[in-house]
């Protein structure tokens, strides 16, 4: 497996868009100190590492045990729900733990494609 290789094209594009979408939120959200787009922007990124999670998990099947592809998707889900928590809480550690755990999984995700897979 190769990561998102057996992904359907909608899914790409759905992932693409979203990505560009949250990216676009952010920076008008930054430059003109809009605070809702900056909440909706959280939100997207929530959504979108639950989503990429969850295609990531799927797609590494059941029966492959623990690796890498797993653990990217389990970090990208967790750090997609630790951002509605930041979100419902507003406490700054809960954002950052998110961020950083969905980093964690990023990089879980490039580990596999990249050098283990």
């Amino acid at each position: 497996m190769n990561g998102l290789d057996n992904v359907s094209e909608s899914a790409h594009r759905l992932i693409f868009f979203g990505i560009v979408f949250y990216f676009a939120l952010l920076v008008y959200g930054q430059l003109t100190g809009d605070p809702l787009a900056v909440i909706v922007s959280e939100i997207v990124f929530g959504v979108i590492a639950v989503g990429v999670g969850a295609v990531l998990y799927v797609q590494a099947g059941r029966g492959r045990g623990i690796s890498s592809i797993v653990g990217a998707a389990v970090c990208l889900i967790v750090g997609g729900l630790l951002q509605f928590a930041f979100l419902l809480t507003a406490t700054p550690a809960i954002g950052q733990v998110s961020s950083l755990v969905v980093f964690a999984g990023i990089g879980l995700y490039i580990y596999a494609v990249w050098y283990a897979e």
